[in-house]
Order: C-alpha cells, then structure tokens, then sequence
C-alpha cells in the first residue's frame, strides 16, 4: 500500500514537472496572453482537466513555473560562484548572475518587461510579489556589505540599488542598440558589468584579506538564503496545487 502510494506521488510530481515544461515552451513560443491550458496539456500529453487537478487556473500554473525558474537560477548561480577559483565576492555574484540570466530566457523576460512574452501576467499582483524576494534578498545583501563597510557608504542604499539595478538592467537592454562594430561577447559584457559596479561601489581604501574573507562569508551567505527562500515558496506554491 505505502510503496503504492510512493508511485503515485512520484508520478503526480513528474506529470506535473511536464506540465510546467510545456508551459515554459510555450509561453517562451508564443507568449503568455497566446497560451492557453488547451495548449499546454496538448504539448504535456495530459487532459485539461488534469491540469486543473495540479492548479487551479492559468495564472497560478505559470507563477509557479516562474519560481522554478528562479529556483534553477539561485542554485546555479551558487554553484558557478562557490566553484569557481576566484573567491566569492560581489564581482562573482553579478557576474555569473548575469551570465545564467541567459539561460533562463523566461525570467530575462521578466527582468525585461518583454511584454511579447508575459503580456497581461506582468500586471498581476502575484506575480509582481513572485520576483520581489529575490530583490529584497539581494537588498539585504547590499545592506550588509554597507554596514560592514565593504561597499562604499557615502551612498545612501536608495542609490545604492539604483546604481546596481541601471547596471544590470542595461546589460539586457542595451546590446541591440548598439552598432553591430561594437558587439562584444555575452562573456565580456557579464565581465564590464561586475567590473563597472565593483568600482563604482569601491571603498576607496585597499582591501584586506580580512575584507576578502568578510565579503566572502556574506556573499556565500546571501546566496544560500535566497535559494533556501525560494525553494521554500516553490514548494509553498507547488503544494497548493497538490
């Protein structure tokens, strides 16, 4: 009976994942106003009532699509700085931020605004609150640099997010406005980025490598919480739906 039960779970939870999997090609496909739940069992293989026994409707199939993508990106975001042979710091985390921000096309259209691809989802509640821990996790991030006086501090945390956010947001927006002459490789421009904010937020002193070590430990920090958030509101979200 319990091994019985176990298959069922698994099976519900794989059925699911491919439900979530054809959502994802689609809306990426079509946009999110094109796509209907018809659409999407189609490509899953599923009736549309069987969606409806996962979740309830649209909206909440694709905002918990969206905190997968996001549980996908915070983990190989963490992985790609802890592994890689510079320590972990600031200029790690927005550089390879950046980096995997490009293969999860979904939530660069998020970032974006692309309204080709969210449509009318971007104008919902929910899911304007399902990209708002990522932001404030990072927020907090930044405010610990600040006290700690690892970033520079004549900067207010207003400006200090708002220097990050143009910085960042531009590395998304601005490659098709420039000249074809000037293209740089999505490697360089990831390298610019983390290379114009670091110094940007430089301290003006020289760094110790008790400061490497402080940033290190904060960096490494924020990245496990904000994966632990997330992973815990996806599963909050894909629970409901259970």
């Amino acid at each position: 009976m319990a091994e019985g039960a176990r298959d069922r779970s698994l099976e519900r939870r794989q059925r699911g994942q491919r439900i979530l999997d054809a959502a994802a090609e689609l809306i990426l496909r079509w946009g999110y106003d094109k796509t209907t739940l018809d659409d999407v069992a189609r490509l899953a293989g599923v009736s549309k009532g069987t969606i409806h026994l996962h979740w309830k409707n649209r909206e909440r199939l694709f905002l918990v699509l969206l905190r997968r993508e996001r549980v996908g990106l915070l983990a190989e975001v963490r992985r790609r700085v802890v592994e890689s042979p510079q320590q972990p710091s600031l200029h790690e985390l927005l550089l390879h931020t950046a980096l995997v921000y490009q293969r999860h096309p979904l939530l660069m259209a998020v970032l974006t605004r692309d309204m080709d691809v969210i449509g009318k989802l971007a104008r919902t509640e929910k899911a304007a609150q399902a990209g708002e821990a990522m932001r404030s996790d990072f927020v907090r991030y930044l405010e610990v640099l600040h006290a700690r006086g690892l970033i520079r501090t004549d900067l207010g945390l207003a400006e200090t997010v708002q220097l990050v956010s143009s910085v960042f947001l531009g590395f998304f927006l601005a490659p098709p406005l420039v000249p074809a002459e000037f293209a740089v490789s999505d490697e360089t421009r990831a390298q610019l980025l983390a290379e114009t904010v670091c110094q940007a937020l430089a301290t003006g002193r020289e760094s110790t490598s008790e400061d490497a070590r402080d940033l290190a430990a904060t960096t490494v920090s924020y990245l496990d919480e904000s994966l632990s958030n997330a992973e815990a509101k996806y599963r909050a979200l894909l629970g409901a739906g259970e």
